[in-house]
């Protein structure tokens, strides 16, 4: 429970201020510098400190490895380099503020890898942890993951232990497994999983009974799945009446946190709910999106990132195009919206057939919302809510959104170049790949 609070906490945090500068130990392809090294203990002596991975991994060829920040400065320690080593060592890195990982950690013995620091870290840029072999072992926070390293894997883990604490080992091509005919992770899953910056591409499910669909059935209530990407995936969900269908989640009751869905299509031919991500939430979702088309029968919920919203939803985005029939909730980010969500934008194309409740943001809302966005250029509504707009709901033209954060979007939760999603905003602990 304690490492659910703080992961919690971490996002909220994150969320909700923009950080002040801190001092950094970086471990980079820079000289060593203000490091004292004895064996297997290394510390940062100044709140400038480099470790080179060189260094670092020379270092790991005769010992377990233990780096830890200056408690004294708030130091944070950043992954600037790639960092790999063969030899059956561990790593610990200790911070008592933030680990970022801006480039990869590979593990290709059977060595292991221990992340002291609340909640775990954060992953920017290229930054995520790879493990050549599933009998390596990993810690975060105190907490021990089993390392999987495909659907199969992962789908097997859950059927056996729903409450396990699990990592993806490394980017996943499902391709080969085909199209799945029934959802593969269909236990309730109420553990952890974390997917160290990873990705899983070309999921692809097509299920014709009346099941949740997507690559996880439903997630409960302590359950947290992060740090996790889904691409290309192709989600049919041919019988969703009153079901749900999504990227990565159909039911969601847990804590969806850094997660993405990158391309692909979330489809169904009768009545459901629908979103990019997740189809229902019932729990919380951070600093999360995704651009993926989703497309609806008549009586939908759709929406380009969840169908149908409760609980708490922030810092997120959807880029895909949104379509239903007739009587649907029909929204660039929800279709239908019963949660407590702020700090948002849309930009996909949105449209229903006769009767439905279009908006470039939400399809229907019935509680206020607080800087949200969407294009009213690429979305083809000026509506930011079905037939209407409201406050905290705002609409912008493209260049508007790539021109500069919106107001309410906080440096360090948010980011934006020209060079990095089409100029759009961005989330810094979860970027495009």
């Amino acid at each position: 429970m304690r490492k659910l609070k703080a992961a919690i906490l971490s996002a909220a945090i994150l969320a909700a201020s923009v950080p002040a500068a801190h001092a950094t130990l970086q471990i980079s392809d820079k000289s060593t510098k203000n490091m004292s090294c004895s064996a297997g203990e290394c510390s940062a002596i100044d709140a400038d400190a480099v470790m080179n991975v060189n260094d670092l991994v020379a270092l790991l060829n005769q010992f377990d490895v233990h780096v830890v920040a200056d408690p004294a400065s708030s130091q944070d320690i950043v992954v600037v380099s790639p960092l790999a080593w063969a030899a059956p060592h561990a790593l610990a890195l200790e911070s008592d503020d933030v680990i970022y990982l801006r480039n990869t950690i590979t593990v290709q013995g059977q060595g292991g890898l221990d992340f002291r620091v609340a909640g775990g870290p954060i992953f920017q840029k290229k930054g995520a942890v790879h493990f050549w072999d599933t009998a390596s072992h990993l810690t975060i926070d105190g907490q021990d993951f089993r390392l999987v390293n495909s659907v199969a894997g992962l789908a097997a883990a859950v059927a056996a232990h729903p409450g396990a604490s699990l990592a993806l080992a490394n980017d996943y091509d499902a391709k080969a497994d085909g199209q799945y005919k029934s959802v593969p992770v269909s236990t309730p899953f109420a553990g952890t999983f974390e997917g160290l910056g990873n990705t899983i591409s070309n999921f692809s499910i097509w299920d014709t009974a009346e099941n949740n669909i997507a690559l996880f059935a439903s997630i409960k209530g302590k359950a947290v799945i992060r740090n996790l990407g889904m691409a290309k995936v192709n989600v049919l969900a041919e019988n969703t009446f009153n079901n749900a269908a999504g990227g990565l989640v159909a039911y969601n009751a847990g804590t969806i946190l850094n997660c993405r869905v990158d391309g692909g299509t979330v489809r169904t031919d009768f009545a459901g709910t629908l979103g990019g991500l997740v189809g229902i939430t019932y729990g919380h979702i951070y600093r999360s999106w995704a651009n993926v088309s989703v497309e609806g029968a008549q009586s939908a919920e759709v929406g380009g990132l969840v169908g149908n919203a409760h609980g708490q939803v922030q810092n997120v985005y959807a880029l895909g195009r949104v379509i239903a029939g007739d009587q649907s909730d029909v929204g660039g980010l929800i279709g239908y919206n019963f949660a407590h969500v702020r700090d948002g934008y849309s930009t996909g194309q949105v449209s229903g057939g006769q009767n439905a409740r279009v908006g470039g943001s939400l399809g229907t809302t019935q509680l206020p919302v607080h800087d949200l966005y969407w294009d009213t250029e690429t979305s083809g509504t000026t509506f930011g809510v079905a037939g209407t707009n409201i406050d905290g709901v705002t609409g912008m033209t493209t260049a508007e959104l790539q021109a500069g954060l919106p107001p309410g979007f906080l440096n360090g939760s948010w980011s934006q170049s020209a060079k990095v999603n089409q100029g759009f905003p961005y989330l810094a602990a979860n970027p495009p790949r």
